[in-house]
């Protein structure tokens, strides 16, 4: 599932990355593999450092479906290279779960364990 990842408001100032290789609001391309209420994997080319904390947003993959499914806070856990190409597989868990994120994720685990996007409300 396609997803971006931008560095966290907190850790700005300490992951700083070069001119370009961001969009115009620090947004990153990743590619998620795992996805739980413990957190998630991702697949991405670019490094991020253990600890830091990312804002993550999944957006429907449906071509015009311009839906947000799930906006939220990670913190980076574990980060494994895995190629030269470089390639990078990261394990993150939930900066902060709360009520409200905890119905989210869930809603959201319940379209992809549907297999279907349509009508989920997160």
């Amino acid at each position: 599932l396609p997803a971006k990842v931008r560095v966290a408001q907190e850790h700005r100032e300490a992951v700083v990355y070069a001119k370009g290789i961001t969009d115009e609001n620090g947004w990153l391309q990743v590619e998620l593999v795992d996805f739980s209420m413990g957190g998630f994997g991702f697949a991405t080319p670019y490094f991020f450092p253990r600890g830091v904390n990312l804002e993550i947003r999944i957006s429907s993959p449906v071509v015009g479906d311009d839906r947000v499914l799930l906006d939220c806070v990670i913190r980076v856990m574990r980060v494994q290279m895995t190629d030269r190409r470089p390639a990078y597989m990261c394990g993150a868990s939930f900066s902060e779960m709360n009520d409200e994120l905890e119905a989210r994720v869930q809603a959201l685990l319940d379209v992809l364990d549907g297999g279907e996007l349509g009508g989920a409300e997160c």
